[in-house]
């Protein structure tokens, strides 16, 4: 049996020293559990579909999951969707669970499952979103023009999230969404993004 192979970027090692530094172990959990779920959520797809997962990436574009084998455009955009719809599924089984137990901790995670969750259905590259848009955009108008119509739109997101996070910057509310902005606005190639039909975050 063929082992995965994982392999882990210098960055995401020092990215993740300083979250861990930063952060306190349960709040740091209430955001490692729904992402854990939320890929899952995406293996659990790709194995329904039969292709076959060649290893794991971690970088600061996100957990790359490697795939191969053969699925039409749907197959592509079940496996996307996939991963979000896991992270529904957290949030609202953490929130009825911490509801019932009057859990913070519950609640917490569940609405850090529904924010990632929103956040990943955002129609920009590199998040589930964009590739759920870019691979719906191939199949419709073709390989050159859907990735057009895909980095338009991605750039579009992408800007709209960085005026809105330097505006809040401005007015004291911190500079997280910028900084998220940023980064989305980096990872938006579609040559790395969506990197067709073989690789999900």
């Amino acid at each position: 049996m063929k082992r995965k192979k994982w392999t882990v970027s210098a960055g995401a090692v020092l990215l993740w020293a300083l979250v861990y530094y930063m952060g306190e172990m349960p709040a740091l959990l209430a955001v490692l559990l729904p992402a854990a779920v939320h890929e899952l959520g995406h293996v659990a797809a790709l194995r329904l579909l039969g292709l076959h997962i060649d290893g794991f990436r971690i970088e600061l574009r996100g957990f790359c999951i490697g795939y191969g084998g053969y699925t039409g455009a749907m197959g592509h955009i079940l496996a996307a969707a996939c991963g979000p719809l896991a992270g529904l599924w957290y949030a609202w089984a953490a929130s009825w669970l911490g509801n019932r137990l009057g859990s913070d901790w519950l609640c917490l995670t569940a609405g850090v499952s529904l924010l990632l969750t929103l956040f990943n259905l955002l129609p920009a590259l590199p998040l589930d979103g964009g590739r759920i848009l870019g691979h719906l955009a191939i199949a419709l108008f073709g390989e050159k023009k859907g990735t057009l119509v895909t980095e338009g739109i991605s750039l579009a997101v992408g800007s709209l999230l960085l005026s809105a996070g330097v505006w809040e910057m401005l007015h004291g509310a911190g500079a997280g969404l910028a900084l998220v902005a940023v980064w989305m606005l980096l990872y938006q190639d579609c040559e790395q993004g969506l990197v067709k039909e073989r690789e999900i975050l």
